[in-house]
């Protein structure tokens, strides 16, 4: 077996939001070099995959009919058009439908091949984002919320008893806490900057459920995101330990990112990972699925996400 699998699909990398958008069609390819670079070390524990796009049966796991209809519609607006439009402020171009839905399909990919025994755990290489999109709209840069999709196909369909979804990135996970609030089976922790130091305070916050975990002051950096995420795992009753664990992981957190205020340094990523795969090790079985979310520093965010795939694989620092 794999220790790891690596799921992807070329049509993420197709959705076109225009260069100056900072989720910008460069951030897959980037990876996706870094990893080749870094082939020597990888190739033994990594199990590459191609993703299987979700179909509108995937999709409303989570989302109304109506909601999957109008991103089908925009985009195939959008391809007759030759132009990229706007749903609810999430630019969608001709190739987006084929994205999102790529996108979702990576994370329940990655899910069942861990259920399955190919790997130990998984990465989805998945675009758009998710995590900030609503049941019945786009939110964030994301068009389907693909983590809530994941967590809900383990519950509904392979009846996890318990899911744990932890979240880090620079925004705190509002839409997953909706999503997900009304399962008592799937519990949420987040590490995120600290909502009140946005210079535009999201003010709808208050009226979303209490997320677990912890909010940190701007220019927080490695060893403060280690420390609070290690105490908010520690603070998982045994009782409540997981079946699985889902990770969106927004890489914004970063030092170089241009959306937020953190401090991450790309080689910090590292032991931030291996925190969250030692607990999941521990607690779930080692059942950990990674989905990448934010991270618009292109070239940083590709070397966080290598050292990302180490910590995974049970590998030195890359």
């Amino acid at each position: 077996m794999k220790t790891t699998a690596f799921v992807s699909h070329e049509d993420c990398s197709r959705h076109d939001t225009g260069w100056s958008h900072p989720d910008h069609q460069g951030r897959l390819p980037a990876i996706v070099r870094a990893v080749q670079r870094d082939m020597v070390s990888l190739w033994e524990p990594l199990l590459q995959l191609e993703a299987v796009p979700a179909t509108d049966e995937d999709l409303s796991l989570i989302h109304t009919p109506e909601h999957v209809a109008r991103v089908r519609e925009v985009a195939a607006d959008a391809a007759q058009s030759e132009e990229t439009l706007e749903l609810d402020g999430v630019p969608v171009s001709g190739a987006s439908w084929d994205a999102a839905r790529a996108s979702a399909g990576a994370v329940l990919t990655a899910v069942d091949a861990v259920l399955a025994g190919e790997a130990h755990n998984a990465f989805a290489l998945s675009r758009p984002p998710g995590a900030g999109a609503w049941a019945d709209g786009p939110g964030g840069f994301g068009l389907f919320n693909t983590v809530a999709i994941g967590a809900r196909h383990l519950r509904e369909r392979h009846a996890a008893a318990r899911v744990l979804v932890v979240s880090w990135g620079v925004r705190p996970p509002l839409a997953l806490a909706r999503l997900l609030a009304d399962d008592e089976g799937i519990g949420l922790i987040s590490i995120h900057q600290h909502p009140l130091s946005f210079p535009t305070p999201d003010p709808s916050a208050a009226e979303h459920p209490e997320v677990a975990g912890a909010a940190l002051s701007p220019g927080s950096g490695g060893e403060e995101f280690e420390e609070a995420l290690r105490a908010a795992l520690g603070a998982v009753p045994p009782a409540e330990s997981p079946d699985f664990v889902l990770l969106a992981a927004g890489f914004d957190i970063l030092d170089a990112d241009p959306v937020g205020q953190l401090a991450v340094e790309p080689d910090e990523v590292y032991a931030i990972t291996l925190a969250l795969r030692e607990w999941a090790d521990e607690r779930a079985g080692g059942r950990l699925v990674s989905v990448l979310e934010g991270g618009y520093a292109a070239a940083e965010t590709a070397r966080a996400v290598v050292q990302h795939l180490h910590a995974l694989a049970g590998l030195p620092p890359g």
